[in-house]
């Protein structure tokens, strides 16, 4: 069904609502962990995320991260300035620990009031969470009467308790029928355009780009392979196996099992087969983990390598240490480093370790996170290139090309800046409850990957919470003891359907590689010693997905080139990461949380992010499961990339090739860089910028159209259909085309034509509602952008990313419907949540087929494909 803007004009007047998460107040330091033994703060609050098993088995945190203070303290004080868009009558609503036939006392001083919350039992005493963890998340409100404007929020501990208390979130609103459960924000104008248009974009919707996009994707959008020579595969290898010896009756390639019985099992099977499942594929590179370069002490190791000059091999840093090594070593290092793809990092810039001291006074001058970046970088390069000193006992020439720094978070941080640094490939940690959805962390990688030449690395593990996939005996944790964390089991973890939604996802997003970081499991000997008996050694499930996404690539090599038409520019030192460990950029690096908590600059790029990417914002408070933050069925599907503003211009490679360019964030622009923006605005390329937000004499070069003093409004006329919005300020517009106004007719968002392209700017600061929310103008105006740019386009309620190859076109399709996987349990697949999916292309489709369905027959219908995708399935359709 295709809804109209019509419809928008129905929607009543908006109340008002400021979400704010705990994390974010002023004064807290430290960390606090309920769970663990004897937790303590003195007069503070401490960070208490991302949670452990408690938190990921009833949703996990909001933002990824709460707050406590330890039962004692009766003094811990943390404040927050917050703007109040209206004054009026206030629920302030706060998510927190409700202790089991305990009480949980806190309070919040909100303007003239004093709120206590956590006197009673908001959760029964006996509900399950409660049962096993003690505790669970509860929601509380009391009334306020609050002025508009500036107002400063404390959260004071108040009292001695018998456990810690633990705080997500508060939200302030007027909304009187708002009544959370779990972490549902209230209604909102910008999500209810965003519910609309996921319903249906009007196929009429005017386009708002000034030029189309190229079915010809540019020569810099082709994913980056080592040595050129293709997708590869890196797996932890034993070194100490049989694949690297003598015996003739050896398994002939290398390998790595777990567990005893399965390893004597697999190697009488194999021996001397020609063919093994996963191992005998030549993309497969041995990696050997916690070894480090001592593994060129293993002489069948090198005999391996001399034997098979074609392939490449790896290292796992994570637990590897700086031990030095031989001379020889280093020789043999030097000998075969022309095919070693790198070392990687887990969840880590390198596994170096800048000394606080001198980082602090590094980053002490600061005033900027460009000023940052440049003042941590020397540091940061210094530790690293010790640690090869270290190991080599020598200075290491391009000490951190092949370091592969893949964090779990973070990435989207340090993409662009660990290329500066000079590293070949940047990776990326995934799993199930980090939450930001992947196709956005994809873009942030494959953006900079784009720009800077490098390669990009898909770290593969099965993590959710506290809890790993393991089909090893001996790498499991399954006794009751280990439920309070670190819980591995073939019950737990992910997931079977996220990790085949991972493998493909991460392969048709354009990864040069992946990383397996167990790959002891893939075989398992299942069975029991009644009825089913005991079987012969096989693939785990695992390993019958990676067996198939290998056969199928071999048959299918040609996966073409991710198709982004619309790209985000983002200041290659914004710092953001959706789902952090630490609330302030760049982590826990910069040393200087003073310039670096979360503030506006990085509310706006949650908020431009989140209506890209939408239902993100929605799917991010349910109870978390393994598919639904992760694998999003985005209304615009994945056509986003991120570019990044750095200073030397240089680096500013593949802008142009994006038809699109929505600004966001804070960007100090030098002269050069405003000069680049507006050669790319003059050459044909279409610029959103927004007021407040980009700065430094860059920006005179951009010639913002002239704007007025600034206002305040809640009203909202969007090309002449009135749409509901709460309050914002904004400057109006003089010049250029109207796109919305107020209901008196001032413009605040305009179009400017310059030369063969388009200025957009919307006078809105950052685009943000006083509530810091995104105005309802910003989905009507990305729907308008992303018109006319897609060959191919999907409708029906999946994720969906399109692939140019040589002859046609290649569109993956999820629909992670119907695999509600929580931590632990296996989920029956809801087949009642299939989905009818059309496919439309702008041409005729001669042809099409399916990489996993082959037997299927599919017939297009002229320029459009109707199939379904089952729940929790993927496709793979190859348009010709």
């Amino acid at each position: 069904m295709v809804l109209t803007l019509a419809l928008f004009a129905l929607l009543a007047q908006s109340s008002e609502t400021v979400w704010i998460e705990a994390e974010h107040f002023k004064g807290v330091k430290g960390y606090c962990w309920p769970g663990a033994p004897k937790p303590k703060t003195e007069g503070h609050w401490g960070i208490s995320g991302p949670g452990w098993a408690a938190e990921w088995t009833q949703g996990g945190e909001s933002n990824f991260m709460s707050i406590a203070c330890g039962p004692d303290d009766d003094k811990a004080v943390a404040s927050l300035e917050v703007e109040i868009p209206v004054a009026g009558k206030y629920r302030v609503w706060v998510r927190y620990r409700d202790n089991r036939e305990a009480t949980s006392r806190f309070q919040v001083r909100a303007g003239g009031a004093l709120l206590t919350y956590g006197e009673t039992p908001r959760v029964e005493e006996d509900n399950e969470l409660k049962l096993y963890w003690d505790w669970a998340f509860a929601w509380e409100q009391h009334e306020a009467e609050l002025p508009k404007g500036k107002v400063t929020l404390e959260l004071l501990s108040a009292f001695k308790e018998k456990q810690c208390r633990q705080i997500d979130c508060l939200v302030l609103t007027t909304d009187a029928a708002y009544t959370p459960r779990m972490k549902e924000h209230p209604g909102h104008p910008a999500r209810e355009v965003l519910g609309a248009l996921a319903k249906g974009i009007d196929p009429k919707l005017e386009p708002l780009a000034r030029r189309a996009s190229e079915p010809k994707t540019p020569d810099a959008w082709a994913p980056r392979t080592f040595r050129d020579k293709g997708f590869l595969y890196l797996w932890n290898m034993d070194p100490a196996a049989k694949w690297a010896g003598d015996d003739p009756r050896r398994v002939m390639f290398p390998y790595h099992i777990g567990d005893k019985d399965v390893r004597e099992a697999f190697e009488k099977k194999y021996a001397g087969a020609a063919e093994i499942p996963i191992f005998s594929d030549p993309r497969i590179v041995p990696t050997f983990h916690g070894s480090g370069p001592k593994v060129l002490e293993n002489a069948a190791f090198l005999k391996w390598l001399d034997a098979n000059p074609d392939r490449a091999w790896g290292m796992m840093m994570n637990y590897a240490g700086d031990a030095p090594v031989t001379a020889a070593v280093r020789e043999s290092f030097l000998k075969y480093r022309e095919r070693y793809v790198g070392s990687i990092a887990g969840e880590s810039l390198g596994y170096f370790y800048p000394k606080d001291e001198a980082m602090k006074a590094a980053t002490a001058a600061a005033k900027t996170r460009r000023e940052l970046v440049a003042a941590f970088t020397p540091v940061a390069l210094a530790s690293n290139a010790e640690k090869y000193r270290k190991v080599f006992g020598q200075d290491w020439p391009d000490a951190y090309r092949e370091v592969i720094p893949c964090p779990s978070i973070n990435m989207t941080a340090f993409a662009p800046i660990c290329y500066e640094w000079g590293a070949r490939a940047v990776g990326y940690e995934s799993s199930a409850i980090t939450s930001g959805l992947l196709s956005m962390r994809m873009a942030f990688l494959r953006g900079a990957a784009r720009q800077n030449g490098g390669l990009t690395v898909t770290y593969r593990s099965c993590n959710f919470g506290d809890a790993s996939t393991i089909f090893s005996e001996s790498s499991s944790f399954t006794k009751p003891k280990n439920i309070l964390d670190n819980y591995y089991s073939v019950f737990s973890g992910a997931g079977m359907t996220w990790y085949k939604m991972d493998l493909w996802h991460q392969y048709m997003s354009g990864a040069s590689m992946f990383y397996h970081e167990q790959g002891f499991d893939e075989y398992w000997i299942p069975g029991g010693t009644s009825a089913a008996g005991i079987h012969e050694v096989q693939l785990s499930p695992k390993g019958k997905l990676v067996d198939r996404f290998l056969r199928v690539t071999v048959k299918h090599p040609d996966r073409g080139v991710p198709f982004t038409p619309v790209a985000f520019l983002v200041d290659y030192a914004h710092g953001w990461d959706p789902a952090p460990f630490q609330p302030h950029a760049f982590g826990d690096m910069a040393k200087r949380p003073d310039l670096t908590l979360f503030a506006d600059h990085e509310q706006q790029l949650r908020e431009y992010f989140w209506v890209a990417y939408h239902p993100i914002g929605p799917k991010s408070e349910e109870p978390i499961t393994a598919t639904n933050e992760v694998y999003v069925p985005g209304v615009f599907g994945d056509i986003f990339d991120v570019v990044y503003a750095y200073p030397d211009t240089k680096r500013w490679t593949t802008l142009a090739t994006y038809p699109v360019a929505i600004a966001a964030g804070d960007i100090e622009l030098t002269a050069d860089e405003g000069k680049r923006l507006a050669e790319y605005v003059q050459k044909g390329g279409t610029l959103v910028v927004a007021d407040g937000h980009l700065s430094g004499p860059g920006v005179d070069a951009l010639e913002l159209p002239r704007m007025g003093a600034p206002s305040e409004s809640d009203e909202c006329v969007w090309l002449g259909k009135k749409v509901a919005s709460q309050r914002f300020r904004y400057r109006p517009i003089d010049g250029g085309r109207p796109l919305a106004t107020t209901a008196d007719g001032k413009v605040f968002c305009a179009a400017v034509d310059r030369g063969q392209g388009r200025l957009i700017v919307l006078s809105v600061p950052r685009g943000l509602g006083i509530d810091r929310a995104a105005v309802p103008a910003l989905p009507l105006l990305v729907a308008h952008l992303t018109r006319g740019l897609m060959p191919v386009e999907v409708s029906g309620g999946v994720e969906w990313l399109v692939n140019r190859t040589a002859t046609g076109w290649i569109v993956t399709l999820l629909n992670p419907a119907g695999q509600a996987k929580p931590q632990q349990g296996i989920t029956p697949t809801d087949f009642r949540e299939n989905r009818a999916v059309t496919i439309r292309s702008s041409t005729p489709i001669a042809s099409a087929s399916d990489w996993l369905f082959s037997d299927e027959k599919l017939v297009p219908k002229d320029k459009t494909l109707d199939l379904v995708v089952p729940a929790g399935g993927v496709r793979i359709v190859e348009l010709r």
